[in-house]
């Protein structure tokens, strides 16, 4: 029975922690932020949470199946591989279009609580080495020379294109990127 009650609690911690510091950037979201939007008691976050680590691991582990959830839905009813891959960026733009967009989640990650040798920053690369094999696996074999090397260099786009959107605060970069990545693929098919 406990489980069930503290799962919802869990949930929202986790919930507000992933809009804050997806907002507000990691460091500027203080513990007691957290605890005091969550209304929970300092005792209830700290029962679920061992650290403020392990509450940026939890959340961050959330958001990165929520992109590939995303991602998936995108590209599930989609037969041809030019359009399965740039439906990467449809996301893209699904979340640059998000209330208090500050960038890719998973860049300020890696760059605003990680060491190279963090278990954070190991969540960072982790999601980004997702992305470039969901995009290798949808280029599937024998129409590019190399897609191995076609998939990185479109996950180097798909993350120009979201810094940019933030920097730029317009969805314009994520639609060079997508006509960068359609135009790499041409001219790789070739």
């Amino acid at each position: 029975m406990s489980n069930r009650v503290s799962r919802p609690t869990k949930d929202r911690l986790i919930e507000t922690a992933r809009e804050l510091f997806l907002r507000e950037g990691i460091p500027q979201t203080g513990i007691n932020k957290v605890i005091a939007t969550a209304d929970v008691a300092r005792m209830t976050l700290y029962n679920n949470f061992a650290s403020k680590d392990d509450l940026i691991v939890a959340v961050f582990e959330r958001e990165a199946a929520l992109r590939r959830v995303a991602i998936q839905a995108t590209q599930e009813d989609l037969e041809g591989r030019f359009d399965r891959v740039l439906a990467l960026f449809v996301v893209a733009e699904d979340v640059a279009s998000q209330k208090g967009f500050r960038g890719c989640a998973f860049i300020n990650l890696a760059i605003e609580a990680a060491a190279s040798d963090s278990a954070l920053h190991a969540l960072a690369k982790e999601h980004k080495a997702w992305i470039t094999a969901n995009i290798r696996a949808q280029l599937g074999e024998g129409m590019f020379s190399d897609p191995d090397s076609l998939a990185q260099q479109i996950a180097v786009l798909w993350d120009g294109g979201i810094v940019g959107a933030y920097v730029h605060q317009s969805d314009r970069p994520i639609h060079q990127a997508r006509d960068a990545a359609r135009t790499l693929m041409r001219v790789a098919a070739q």
